[in-house]
C-alpha cells in the first residue's frame, strides 16, 4: 500500500513539474473527425487555435477520441527495425489524464522508465536531457542535430536513436528522438506512434495500440513516413541554400563574416552526411530523400 501511495505521489509530482515548466497541450480535430494532441500551437489549424487555447483553460468533459492512423502502405519491400509485437495484437495501456494532457510511463532502451506526454503533433519522441544522461546517450556537438518549430519558436536539438521504446506491452525499435535541455517531461511523438493504429478512450483513461504493419511493408522507414523523410531533407537543403545566399550577398572584404558563414555551411554539409547515414541504415529509398 505504501509503495502504491508513493508511486501515485511521484506521478502527480512529475505532471506538476511539466505544468510548472510552462507547457500547454492543445487538442484539435481534423476534417475526418480525428482528435490530435500537441504542444506546438502552430500545428493547430489557424481557424481552430482560439478554441484550442480556450480548452487549455477549461478541461473538456471525458469523451472517446479517435486518434490519427497512418495511411495504408504502398510499398512491399521490408524495412529495417520494427515492433516486437506481431501485427494485429492489441495493446491497452492506462493513461493519466489532466485537462487536455495525456501522460504515460515509457520504458526506454529497456533500462529507464520516465513519464511522457502523448503528443501526436511532435514528429519525433522528445527525451529530457536528464533522462538522456541516465541512458548514456551521446548528445555532443559532433552528433546530428535538427531544428524543430515549437510554440516558443525554432529550437535546435540533438537527435539520437533509441534502441527501443516500450509503452505498456507495445514496443517499437530503432526510434529517432530529440533531446531537450529544457523539458522535464518527455513527449511521445510520431516516431513511436507511426508504427501503430491507435485511439484514446479519455473516459476510460486507456490508449489502445495495434501494430499497423507499415514497417514490414516499407511504408515507414526508421520510424518516419515518406513525407517526414522528405521534410527532413527539404529543411536541411533549405538551410544550406539560405546560408549560401547570405554568403553571396556578403562583401568579400567582410572576411570574418565570410569565414563564419563558411563554417556554418561546413556544419550543415556534415549534418546532411549524418542524415544520409541514418537514412542508409533505415534503407530509405533515394526517392524519399529529394
Amino acid at each position: 500500500m505504501r509503495r502504491a501511495i508513493l508511486a501515485l505521489c511521484a506521478a502527480a509530482a512529475a505532471f506538476a513539474i511539466a505544468v510548472s515548466a510552462g507547457a500547454e497541450f492543445y487538442s484539435w480535430t481534423d476534417a475526418e473527425g480525428r482528435t490530435h494532441f500537441t504542444q506546438d500551437l502552430s500545428q493547430v489549424p489557424a481557424e481552430q487555435r482560439h478554441d484550442a487555447i480556450e480548452r487549455t483553460r477549461t478541461p473538456p468533459r471525458a469523451t472517446s477520441l479517435q486518434k490519427f492512423a497512418p495511411p495504408p502502405a504502398k510499398r512491399s519491400q521490408p524495412a529495417a527495425g520494427g515492433t516486437s509485437a506481431t501485427t494485429g495484437r492489441v495493446h491497452r495501456i492506462e493513461v493519466q489524464r489532466a485537462g487536455t494532457s495525456m501522460m504515460v510511463q515509457v520504458r526506454l532502451n529497456n533500462s529507464v522508465t520516465a513519464p511522457f506526454i502523448i503528443d501526436t503533433g511532435a514528429s519525433d519522441v522528445l527525451v529530457p536531457k536528464a533522462v538522456a544522461d541516465q541512458l548514456g546517450l551521446d548528445t555532443g556537438p559532433e552528433g546530428r542535430r535538427k531544428v524543430y518549430s515549437t510554440a516558443n519558436g525554432r529550437v535546435e536539438q540533438a537527435v539520437v536513436m533509441l534502441d527501443s521504446v516500450r509503452l505498456g506491452t507495445a514496443e517499437a525499435r530503432q526510434v529517432p528522438a530529440s533531446v531537450s535541455p529544457h523539458m522535464r517531461i518527455g513527449l511521445l511523438g510520431l516516431s513511436f506512434f507511426n508504427r501503430f493504429s491507435y485511439n484514446i478512450d479519455a473516459a476510460a483513461g486507456v490508449v489502445t495500440l495495434r501494430p499497423n504493419g507499415l514497417e514490414q511493408t516499407g511504408g515507414i522507414r526508421g520510424g518516419r513516413s515518406e513525407a517526414q523523410w522528405r521534410a527532413e531533407y527539404r529543411n536541411l537543403h533549405g538551410r544550406v541554400a539560405a546560408v549560401n545566399l547570405e554568403k553571396d550577398r556578403t562583401p568579400s572584404h567582410h572576411s570574418r563574416e565570410v569565414r563564419r558563414l563558411e563554417g556554418v555551411l561546413e556544419d550543415l554539409e556534415r549534418q546532411l552526411e549524418l542524415l544520409d547515414g541514418e537514412a542508409d541504415h533505415a534503407r530509405v529509398p533515394f526517392t524519399w530523400r529529394r
